[in-house]
């Protein structure tokens, strides 16, 4: 496991009592050094139960447990994440074996995180006429989908990059560990005016956190989200806080359809803090439209593997 700390409640949680086949992955298994005290320890899980995920909490640790059938979805699931570590294994190492397998194909990591950028922008582009035709019926909705557009353009960028995709670290990797050309520079820019990272202030997080709670108050990991959006406010990251629960709003509205949106307008404009100028939503999807459409044409090419 070289230098990569598990907690021996979590550790001897996953031997002792779930006893099936377990894989550590997530930033707390990069050697990147991106976790935070909030981070928890995501852990798939492999079994034939059908138990739901669970969020867990082990003292000041906090654990996702993700539990999957053996078989052709772990095969998906491993490649699609930095690293991993086997933290229990079946009799004849399957897991042992998929990680050796997944460590020798770089290259197919790098297929895989490509063809999610690029579902992200064609979603930009797909979403681009709904916006158009709402910013006048209903400003709240339409300004909605374009913030959900600019978190996309934004975590197409880290996916393009090689990077992991987790929410809570996009704004740190993109400031820290991105390096971006100038068109990148741009697009970067254009969606975090979008998102309105500039407007991150203790009073609109004081509104807006309540009602992201609202919001997934039905979500297993609410908990968990929440612990890590007091940690990021507590300990003065308010632009990361301010980004992170957004994106945590437009992850759960992604998945809703319109009956939601419209019963829900009002805490939603709160939970996103949506800006309602017409005027600016139609330039900025204008905008998020072209350069969606660059970055596409700038990774084009998706070697098949």
């Amino acid at each position: 496991m070289g230098d990569i700390h598990i907690p021996p409640a979590i550790s001897n949680y996953v031997i002792e009592v779930l006893k099936s086949p377990a894989l550590l992955i997530g930033c707390r298994a990069s050697g990147l050094r991106l976790s935070k005290p909030c981070c928890e320890y995501d852990i798939i899980v492999l079994s034939d139960s059908n138990r739901s995920h669970e969020v867990m909490r082990f003292g000041s640790h906090w654990t996702e447990i993700v539990h999957v059938p053996p078989g052709s979805k772990v095969l998906k699931l491993v490649p699609d994440s930095i690293e991993e570590i086997v933290l229990s294994d079946t009799d004849d190492f399957e897991l042992s074996s998929i990680k050796k397998n997944s460590d020798m194909n770089n290259r197919s990591r790098t297929i895989s995180r490509t063809a999610i950028a690029r579902k992200q922008l064609i979603s930009c582009l797909m979403r681009y006429t709904e916006i158009e035709k709402m910013s006048q019926k209903s400003p709240i909705i339409s300004s909605m989908l374009l913030k959900i557009s600019a978190y996309e353009i934004m975590q197409s960028l880290v996916f393009f990059s090689g990077l992991p995709g987790s929410p809570l670290h996009q704004l740190d990797l993109i400031r820290k560990t991105l390096e971006p050309n100038q068109f990148e520079s741009e697009s970067i820019s254009l969606a975090l005016e979008i998102i309105g990272v500039e407007r991150a202030t203790a009073s609109v997080l004081r509104r807006s956190v309540p009602s992201y709670s609202r919001l997934a108050e039905k979500r297993y990991d609410r908990p968990l989200i929440e612990a890590k959006i007091k940690y990021l406010y507590e300990s003065g990251m308010l632009t990361d806080c301010y980004y992170y629960t957004g994106k945590m709003c437009s992850d759960i509205l992604k998945s809703v359809d319109g009956t939601f949106w419209r019963t829900y307008g009002k805490l939603i404009q709160i939970g996103m803090d949506l800006s309602l100028d017409v005027e600016h939503i139609q330039r900025w999807n204008s905008q998020l439209s072209i350069a969606a459409k660059r970055l596409l044409r700038s990774h084009r090419t998706v070697i098949a593997g």
